[in-house]
Order: C-alpha cells, then sequence, then structure tokens
C-alpha cells in the first residue's frame, strides 16, 4: 500500500473556511526564519501518494532572515517549508497568502498565520507526538514486564493502560478529521489514523472524507488503495499490533541479487529500516541512524535496509552516497512490496527494532528516541 501520510505529526479544532468551490492557483509562503544555520529555504510540493517531493521555489535567506517563496496548485495540498539540515514546517495552501514565522532554536512553537488548516496541524502534530510518546513508554514497560516473575496483575493493570492510551490517540484524531474543513488536513490526519485504528475504523474516516470532498485526488487516492487492499488481502492489524508479537521473516534479495534473510541476524538487536533512495524524509534521516549504527555496532546491534526503491542503480548509489554500511535487501518492486503490508506500514521511513530472540519492541524511532532506545536496552 502506498504512502497515506507524512510523518517523518485538538480539542475543539474547526478547520477554517475554504469551501469546496475555492478556485486555486499561485500562492505565497512567506515569512521571517530566525537563527538559521543553512543559508537557503525551500518550498516542496509534498505529492499525494508519497512519490518524492517536489522543489517548487526556494531563496537565500539575508541577515534578517525574510524569504518569499511562491508555488502553484490545482487543489488544496500538503507543502514543506525545509531548511537544510535544519527543522521543516507543513503548510496547506488554504490561502493565497501565508505567512511562517520560525525561530531554529525553538522550532516547535513556529507560527503560520492566514492558514488555519496549517496551524491546526501543528498543534494536532505536537498532541500526537506528546501522547505517542506516553504510549512508547507503556510499550517499553510492558516489555520488560513480561521477563518477569509474578508479574501477571501488573502486565493487566499496564495492558488497560495501554489500550486506554490508543483510545484516546484514535478519538483525538477521528474528532479533527472529522470536524475538519480542510481535505488537505484530513488526508495528513488519516495518515495518523492508520497507525491504531482498525481496518474497519480507518475505513469509515476515509469514506465520509472522500464522500465529502469527491473531487479530491488525496482523499480519492487513499480510498482508492484501501479498496485494493481489501480486495487482494485480508484485512491488516493496525502497526502497535505488532508489539511484543515475533516479527514475520524477510527474504529478499541483496546488493549481489542473493537471497538474505533477517532470521539469520537472530542473537541480535536489529533495527529494520525501511527506506528508499527517492523518499526525502528518509535521506534526512540516514545521518541519524548512521550515527546510531556507528555508536553500537559493537554492541550487538546491527541494521537490515529494506528498500522500497524500483531502481537498482538509484539505490546503490544513495547506499552508497549515505554511507550505510550495513545489510541492505530489496525486490526492487517499490510500493508493490509485501514489506508494507507484512509489517504495517504505509510510510516511509519506517523501522523497527527486534530483540535477539526476534520479537519487536518498538517501531518508528526516530532522531533522539532511537539513541535513547538503544542506550537503554545495550547497557
Amino acid at each position: 500500500m502506498k504512502n497515506i501520510n507524512y510523518l517523518l505529526l485538538g480539542a475543539g479544532l474547526l478547520l477554517s473556511a475554504c469551501s469546496q468551490e475555492k478556485k486555486y492557483g499561485e500562492f505565497t509562503v512567506k515569512g521571517t526564519i530566525k537563527n538559521a544555520i543553512t543559508p537557503k529555504v525551500y518550498l516542496q510540493e509534498l505529492p499525494y501518494g508519497g512519490d518524492q517531493p517536489i522543489v517548487l521555489d526556494s531563496a537565500s535567506l539575508p541577515s534578517d532572515g525574510k524569504f518569499s517563496l511562491k508555488g502553484i496548485a490545482k487543489e488544496e495540498g500538503l507543502y514543506r517549508l525545509v531548511l537544510e539540515n535544519g527543522p521543516d514546517v507543513l503548510i496547506v495552501n488554504d490561502n493565497n497568502e501565508i505567512e511562517v514565522d520560525l525561530d531554529v532554536t525553538r522550532y516547535r512553537v513556529y507560527e503560520v498565520k492566514n492558514s488555519p488548516a496549517s496551524s491546526a496541524m501543528h498543534i494536532l502534530f505536537e498532541d500526537y507526538r506528546k501522547k505517542d510518546s506516553a504510549l512508547y513508554a507503556v510499550f517499553m514497560e510492558l516489555d520488560s514486564l513480561k521477563a518477569q516473575p509474578n508479574s501477571d496483575s501488573l502486565v493487566k493493570v499496564l495492558q488497560a493502560n495501554r489500550d486506554g492510551k490508543v483510545k484516546d490517540m484514535n478519538g483525538m484524531v477521528r474528532k479533527f478529521i472529522n470536524e475538519s474543513e480542510s481535505p488537505a488536513a484530513r488526508y495528513y490526519a488519516l495518515g495518523m489514523a492508520s497507525r491504531t485504528m482498525t481496518p474497519d475504523e480507518l475505513k469509515a474516516l476515509v469514506n465520509e472524507s472522500a464522500e465529502k470532498y469527491k473531487s479530491h485526488s488525496g482523499l480519492n487516492k487513499i480510498k482508492a488503495l484501501l479498496d485494493a487492499s481489501a480486495k487482494q488481502q485480508p484485512a491488516a492489524p493496525p502497526a502497535y499490533a505488532l508489539l511484543g508479537k515475533d516479527a514475520p521473516e524477510i527474504t529478499l534479495p541483496d546488493l549481489d541479487g542473493k537471497p538474505f534473510s533477517l532470521s539469520s541476524l537472530k542473537g541480535k538487536y536489529v533495527l529494520v529500516d525501511f527506506w528508499a533512495s527517492w523518499c526525502g524524509p528518509c535521506r534526512k534521516e540516514n545521518p541519524n541512524v548512521v550515527a546510531a549504527f556507528n555508536q553500537f555496532k559493537k554492541k550487538n546491534f546491527t541494521i537490515l535496509g529494506v528498500s522500497l526503491d524500483n531502481d537498482k542503480q538509484a539505490w546503490l548509489d544513495a547506499i552508497k552516497m549515505d554511507k550505510l554500511n550495513w545489510k541492505h535487501v530489496s525486490d526492487l518492486k517499490q510500493w508493490e512490496s509485501e514489506m508494507p503490508n507484512l509489517y504495517q506500514f504505509n510510510a516511509i521511513p519506517f523501522n523497527v527494532l527486534i530483540t535477539p530472540e526476534g520479537k519487536i519492541i518498538a517501531s518508528d524511532l526516530r532522531g533522539n528516541q532511537l539513541f535513547k532506545t538503544l542506550e537503554e536496552l545495550l547497557k
């Protein structure tokens, strides 16, 4: 299944005032970026379906940090303001003139003016991130308890806590989607919903959104993908359902075309990293993954890179360019690979952390969270 969301995430949010009849065309994103450590800023389009981001415009940042970028759109879409080696700002073109104020030293509290959908997505992402971190902590505690004797009663308490947190997250995202008047923001939030909701819950939200915004290509694409997936295979559980379970076997061709199996790495902690050469967020995350590999590779830890490429040379070039010095496999089928269904993901970058015994104990570890988790496990 293709990418539904761009990760690379409140209450009473009513997203603004664009009607289905709104006319789109040229739009401007301007503002001020303070304390930038790189000289250029880019405006990227994030195509529906997970294809590689498209650079629409760029500008050099003067000393006062002011910039102005332009794009052209046929409908309401998702865009990203990108600094080289810096933070990103997710934007919806729900108005023709949008203003962004960003201090790189406090990038989580940036302000987007004249774009209610962008502001609402920012709030949703921060709320979701906090809830997701709390949920992850419960999963880690559950995993540590299962190996201890006489812990059944506490395990049940934590399982109830886990289920309550998942229900709370789902309720928050469902409320956002149901109240949103922005088809692009709905598309974004549906990606979040796909991580923890059941297939039936997700399908209901997708169908309602696609019916309300019948001409929106992103929502129609999600609906078509879900419909096609339902015909081809049994309903898949949400991604969190894999935590604590045995990792599904992966056997794919390596760089030399020879079959390589995940099970051959049993006895080590393994980060299975799903990525692709064409995936901008993946390439941006790679330096962090390389740093983690170099720091922990002598502590019974390794990485298996699983690419969703379809161009072998591009795959090989990216591995060399990004210095990804671990085992790599791919069937070169891009989103037609069985991997997204097998590991229940619909966006990359995505990863799972597997114990030496072959059980999945964490997923979607990025940035500092990856280092914190490995430091705790590999003391």
